[in-house]
């Protein structure tokens, strides 16, 4: 005796997957979560920049006040513009002595600006501004 197994199971096929709306919800989660990283990356570089440009500008007043503290005698009391190549940028150094009450010391403040491209030396340019004395050996 031959049993011929027949099976009574109707045939349904089970699709696995994602339905529409669940695909389009993961696109916006992704979305947003490349647009945060995109947004926090930009300003990263910004700071950057921007850290990078006040260094520069530290090293260029650091110089410029050696400079004027190592000359012979106490500095005149004027106000100066310089132009400087310094770190592949264009810089312009502004200084300005001025009188103190005490005869042997002047005040010294340097104004550091950064040439941007094609634009001019303006007050949106300005990185630092560096104050001391100097005074008579």
């Amino acid at each position: 005796m031959r049993r011929h197994a027949i099976s009574s199971i109707p045939c349904q096929k089970k699709f696995k997957g994602f339905t529409l709306l669940e695909v389009v919800i993961a696109l916006m989660v992704f979305a947003l979560i490349g647009t945060s990283i995109q947004k926090v990356t930009s300003q990263t570089i910004t700071q950057y920049e921007r850290i990078r440009l006040k260094t520069i500008a530290n090293w260029i007043a650091e110089n410029k006040m050696a400079e004027v503290r190592l000359s012979e005698g106490l500095p005149a009391t004027r106000e100066s513009k310089e132009d400087l190549e310094f770190g592949k940028d264009h810089w312009k150094i502004v200084s300005k002595v001025t009188k103190t009450t005490d005869v042997n010391f002047n005040r010294v403040d340097l104004v550091i600006f950064h040439k941007k491209g094609d634009d001019q030396f303006e007050e949106g340019n300005q990185i630092l501004t560096y104050s001391g004395f100097a005074g008579r050996h």
